[in-house]
């Protein structure tokens, strides 16, 4: 049995244990995979317990993306330059971390690459999934600028200095979370994206902008979470005329280049999406959601 894994804390949220134990039930692959509530303090000691129990490979969430690509022994280019890893593959004694957090973001938002490219950009956070999220956009997007918003500014700051041999063309400056600056960003954007937890499970009324915010038909939205799969940041979007996309399809494409990356092989997404989507739809009506 080849085991694999994801560590988080908490962790009890995630849908990658259902996604990867899917293709392989449906590939016939004599696979384990299993979540870990991985404290921080305890990261560096769990790492090395993981690759002495023969582990092949783990997924990385919050709070954990950052602090794992300063433990593991190798970094993947692409990880190295996000400076955030949220795939680990355990071979010969050692550790190389991957990021498969950009190939979900730039598959998920590629098909609208025409109203995306020469735009500007409003990046809600600063943490793993924002890094990865704004290599995205400086490497693989043609913006015009993009805003980094977070609540607090200096790190938003520090991400915009990390980020800045990628940029380019493309402007780069940051913003705070306070109003009415992240209003007027937010108004002068066409792509807005969320890489904070705001509006996950359980959590579910809370959105990254203000409740009274107004957008536009002409705006894309794009949310990281997909618990639930319609956010309260998505709902008030879609409300507005505004084209939407949810997480799930980062979720799907990260997890899915992961697969390949442990396996060799392509997950079969055709047979993982409905599964997944019936376990969301499953938790969004049940009474508990806390789930």
């Amino acid at each position: 049995m080849i085991r694999f894994g994801v560590i988080g804390h908490p962790i009890s949220h995630s849908l990658s244990p259902l996604m990867h134990s899917a293709a392989y039930a449906h590939l016939g692959l004599e696979c384990s995979y299993e979540p870990f509530d991985i404290a921080p303090g305890s990261l560096k000691d769990a790492l090395s317990d993981f690759g002495m129990k023969g582990f092949r490979g783990l997924n990385v969430t919050i709070p954990h993306k950052e602090s794992v690509a300063t433990i593991v022994d190798d970094l993947a280019q692409e990880a190295k330059a996000v400076g955030a890893v949220n795939t680990i593959l355990f071979e010969d004694g050692r550790t190389r971390g991957e990021n498969t957090d950009v190939y979900g973001f730039v598959a998920s938002v590629s098909p609208h690459r025409a109203s995306v490219d020469g735009a500007t950009a409003v990046l809600l956070g600063a943490g793993g999934t924002a890094r990865a999220i704004l290599y995205a956009l400086l490497t693989q997007f043609r913006l015009a600028q993009v805003v980094v918003a977070n609540r607090h500014e200096a790190r938003a700051t520090e991400l915009i200095r990390h980020f800045e041999p990628y940029a380019g063309s493309t402007v780069l400056r940051t913003t705070d979370m306070r109003e009415p600056q992240l209003t007027r960003a937010a108004h002068a954007a066409t792509l807005i994206v969320n890489a904070t937890p705001a509006g996950m499970t359980p959590n579910v009324s809370t959105s990254p902008l203000d409740g009274q915010f107004v957008f536009r038909p002409d705006h894309l939205v794009v949310d990281s979470v997909y618990i639930p799969v319609r956010t309260a940041f998505l709902a008030s979007a879609s409300r507005d005329g505004a084209r939407t996309l949810s997480g799930l399809e980062m979720f799907l494409h990260q997890g899915a280049r992961s697969f390949e990356l442990w396996l060799g092989r392509q997950m079969p997404l055709e047979y993982v999406r409905p599964v997944i989507e019936a376990e969301l739809k499953r938790r969004t009506n049940k009474p508990d959601q806390h789930r």
